[in-house]
């Protein structure tokens, strides 16, 4: 399989001859319904292939009051002067359509036409693979989709005559295009992980006086599994496919005992390992205080992801609880966001708090010919987060960061002392944070095949004008592309050629 390059073609088509899981991640926006004709040479959908096709109407373009055709742009489709006829034409036989996607006449025939892509897309991604798409809405009427496109004159009998005759809704209406997309992935079989918000801090303005101007469009975040996929071990390094043996295992490669309880933070007691068991057992726990449990050190993981990490701005009161234990009074601290009560510290990840699903990203100029470029920074955590940096080259296993307490958050979390004993009295040890960082990186794990490694793949079927290309390779990863106008892929291979390869790579 040959990556780094763009395919030109019929995206439905060429993503039939990619192998199955050959790819880490798509990363993509597709053709919003209804918004603009790409003048890209009319493609024939659904029906039966062995047809000698009979289109039932004139295919007619996009044309403006003023005589011009297909402007490109956003703003022409708001004086409604387009042509109701967005260039479609049904088979008056098998019901086939010919036009492009995005011009479809009904959104439920966009809808299905959008999930086929996705659904070969699906074989094409690994079982740990992720999948991310940028879609927006679009109004009905007004130039922006939506009207009635003809009757049982179009298809007389066809199978498709219910989705030729359209549905007329009332104008003005949000077409709920995103979440009906997202409905119909989910019922074909995705997993529908995220619902993003990428609001645009200099949204363009809108006219309108009778409602609110729209400043956000959506991303989706999908995967394909939900069934254990791999597992890997902090503490050795390893990775896997097989289910490993966990508290069945070998102690101190497998498991290791945890002591859970009231007193474990505070308590230096040596544990017994011969007596382990009995502190173990259902009926002890009601009685004692402090608990002894066998903990696997394996992790499963259905897919492969890295979360990131929003980091603090303000490193103050870190460990917040332990000042407000005194005198017994909830604050809120500054550095996690969250409120913190009595010795407890809501903030859940030492790295900093997990990412939030709202994105304020500014929208990107762009220069030359293309009109629909979502901005690099938008996709660069989807692919950060869901395309890995190393893949095995012989058993496909992706390498997992390896991060471990640093010295000072393990003595905080109680590893080691935190006892200091005065005159018979136990006192608290007053710990002063001295680095921000709670966790550190240790490594990665490693499958053990000793094959080398590789870049992981990002795929994005509707390439357009190179984005996700020119943040893959920034990122040290290879891509593949799909796109059918060949104007855009010279831009896309321009773009790409000038941005400089991630330098800490291994390839």
């Amino acid at each position: 399989m040959e990556y780094n390059r763009i395919i030109q073609g019929d995206t439905k088509e060429v993503l039939k001859t990619l192998p199955a899981g050959s790819v880490n991640c798509i990363v993509t926006s597709p053709p919003y319904w209804g918004l603009r004709d790409y003048k890209i040479k009319p493609q024939i959908w659904d029906g039966d292939k062995n047809c000698n096709h009979e289109w039932g109407n004139k295919i007619i373009t996009l044309k403006h009051k003023s005589g011009e055709t297909n402007p490109g742009k956003e703003g022409w489709y708001k004086d409604r002067g387009a042509s109701d006829d967005k260039g479609n034409c049904f088979c008056v036989k098998c019901g086939a359509w010919k036009g492009n996607l995005g011009l479809e006449p009904t959104f439920e025939l966009y809808i299905k036409h959008l999930c086929d892509i996705f659904d070969e897309g699906k074989r094409v991604l690994r079982d740990d693979g992720t999948c991310w798409v940028n879609l927006g809405d679009t109004y009905w009427g007004g130039g922006q989709g939506g009207t009635n496109y003809g009757g049982k004159e179009v298809v007389k009998e066809s199978n498709y005559g219910h989705i030729a005759k359209g549905r007329i809704y009332k104008t003005k209406s949000l077409c709920l295009i995103p979440q009906r997309f997202a409905i119909e992935m989910i019922n074909r079989g995705w997993i529908l992980r995220n619902t993003i918000i990428w609001h645009k801090p200099n949204c363009m303005p809108s006219s309108a006086r009778n409602r609110f101007t729209v400043d956000f469009e959506y991303l989706y975040f999908f995967t394909k599994s939900n069934k254990t996929q791999f597992w890997t071990n902090s503490k050795t390094g390893e990775c896997v496919k097989e289910r490993p043996s966990g508290i069945k295992g070998i102690e101190g490669k497998d498991w290791e005992w945890r002591r859970i309880g009231e007193n474990y933070e505070n308590s230096n007691t040596k544990i017994n390992m011969e007596d382990a068991e009995k502190y173990n057992s259902p009926k002890a726990r009601k009685y004692r205080k402090k608990e002894l449990k066998k903990v696997s050190l394996w992790k499963g993981h259905d897919y492969w992801f890295e979360q990131q990490f929003e980091q603090y701005t303000k490193p103050l009161n870190r460990w917040a609880g332990d000042n407000l234990k005194a005198n017994n009074k909830s604050n809120w601290d500054e550095a996690t966001g969250q409120k913190t009560y009595r010795d407890r510290n809501m903030r859940p990840n030492g790295q900093g708090r997990n990412k939030r699903a709202v994105w304020t990203i500014s929208t990107q100029p762009f220069p030359e010919a293309h009109f629909a470029v979502f901005p690099e920074v938008l996709i660069e955590t989807p692919i950060k987060a869901g395309c890995p940096e190393y893949v095995c080259k012989k058993c496909g296993l992706a390498r997992m960061k390896i991060l471990k307490p640093t010295e000072e958050y393990s003595k905080y979390l109680g590893k080691n002392n935190l006892i200091e004993h005065h005159a018979g009295q136990e006192t608290k040890t007053k710990f002063k944070v001295k680095t921000n960082a709670e966790y550190e990186f240790k490594g990665y794990t490693d499958c053990g095949c000793n094959a080398g490694f590789e870049p992981g793949v990002t795929l994005d079927p509707f390439m357009g004008s190179g984005t996700t290309g020119v943040e893959a390779k920034k990122q040290g990863k290879r891509y593949l592309g799909v796109e059918l106008k060949k104007d855009y892929i010279e831009i896309a291979k321009r773009r790409i050629a000038k941005t400089i390869r991630k330098p800490e790579t291994l390839f």
